[in-house]
């Protein structure tokens, strides 16, 4: 019984993210315990109480490129469609476009780059982004940040880690590669 609670509830992943979570399944069968200390990790992947979606967005998409630009940063393309991003914003987010941005979605943007490539130019922004929304959503970018970048390593060490492919927002499909920001 708890095993197709368990595969009910992997399927419902599945059609929230549109992309497979076999690598939850294998860690499941390789150690349970693992599976429910991930399941635990997930209120925190979904945290935003202060930060605007728009910002929230670009910040997680920035995290997992660093990290993937794959089947996560699909997932993260998904939920934030979902969730009511304009494809515009995600586009220019995807393909790196700080033009296509408003100032403050730009700021965050880069912040979160500069975290996740441990740019000290983070230190310039972060006041910034402060004042704009205050320390709360300092902790809103913070768990974002952090919980984006768990997906992929996990995927990885499970094997599951692939190549750079093409991310699909709406109708169109663009190329996502990753990307190392140029000092400015």
């Amino acid at each position: 019984m708890l095993k197709a609670f368990i595969e009910r509830a992997l399927r419902r992943q599945e059609e929230a993210t549109g992309e497979s979570v076999d690598y939850l399944r294998d860690l499941h069968a390789a150690a349970p315990g693992a599976l429910w200390r991930f399941v635990c990790f997930l209120p925190m992947s979904r945290f935003r109480k202060s930060l605007p979606l728009e910002a929230h967005a670009v910040a997680r998409i920035a995290a997992v490129h660093a990290e993937d630009c794959g089947p996560c940063l699909q997932t993260v393309v998904n939920l934030m469609t979902a969730a009511g991003v304009a494809p515009q914003t995600l586009r220019a987010a995807v393909t790196r476009d700080l033009t296509a941005m408003d100032e403050r979605t730009r700021t965050v943007f880069e912040f979160a780059e500069a975290i996740v490539h441990r740019d000290i130019r983070s230190e310039e922004l972060r006041p910034l982004i402060e004042g704009w929304w205050g320390k709360a959503a300092m902790a809103d970018l913070a768990l974002a940040i952090a919980s984006t970048r768990v997906f992929p390593t996990v995927k990885r060490v499970m094997g599951y880690g692939q190549a750079c492919s093409r991310v699909t927002i709406g109708q169109e499909t663009l190329r996502a590669e990753l990307t190392k920001p140029q000092p400015a």
